[in-house]
């Protein structure tokens, strides 16, 4: 086959040792922000995309000569995309409990942050390397303390399902129906009926 030679490992390496990183792509970077930004202020005139195109060029080959700041661009742009990557996985979380465009408010908005505020410092933390990946010796229950917690949340539970309720008050569960929305119980539940 003609692609079974072909390491991208040593085409990465070779790239690096051409200055693709440091000077092909940040002038690319450059540029482009540039260009964009001279287009959308139209600083000269409407019609005056050659110009743009040179400024660009010519500001975009002056930041390539300045080492240092090609430097802050690879150190800082990696990060930037890890924060990226970091906060779209945030997101997927919270979609998994089902908020949607309209999102939720409340209790069941502030426990969805929670999970997965937790989700993803734990997810980040267990990939830095050297960075113990284990929960802290306070967090770690032991069965006492789950069989401990698990009462204290029954008899919770309980007391919010059979507490007294006034004449014209939901029940419990439409309490938590409304609550949680439709995210948790399908098209047809959740919500108030219109």
């Amino acid at each position: 086959m003609v692609f079974e030679n072909i390491d991208f490992a040593d085409l990465i390496k070779t790239l690096e040792q051409m200055g693709f990183y440091q000077v092909v792509l940040p002038f690319m970077l450059i540029f482009t922000i540039m260009f964009a930004i001279l287009q959308k202020i139209k600083l000269f005139g409407d019609k005056t995309k050659n110009i743009n195109v040179v400024i660009a060029v010519i500001i975009a080959f002056f930041v390539v000569r300045v080492p240092v700041i090609i430097t802050t661009i690879n150190e800082f742009l990696p990060k930037v995309s890890m924060l990226v990557l970091i906060l779209l996985m945030f997101l997927l979380i919270i979609g998994i409990f089902g908020i949607g465009p309209t999102g939720w408010s409340g209790a069941p908005f502030l426990l969805a942050m929670a999970g997965a505020v937790f989700g993803i410092v734990w997810a980040v933390s267990s990939s830095i390397p050297g960075f113990s990946a284990s929960l802290p010796s306070w967090f770690r229950l032991t069965s006492q303390d789950k069989a401990i917690l698990l009462a204290v949340g029954i008899f919770v539970l309980l007391l919010w399902v059979f507490k007294e309720k006034k004449d014209n008050e939901p029940s419990a569960y439409e309490k938590f129906k409304t609550e949680f929305g439709p995210g948790m119980f399908g098209a047809g539940g959740g919500g108030k009926a219109k």
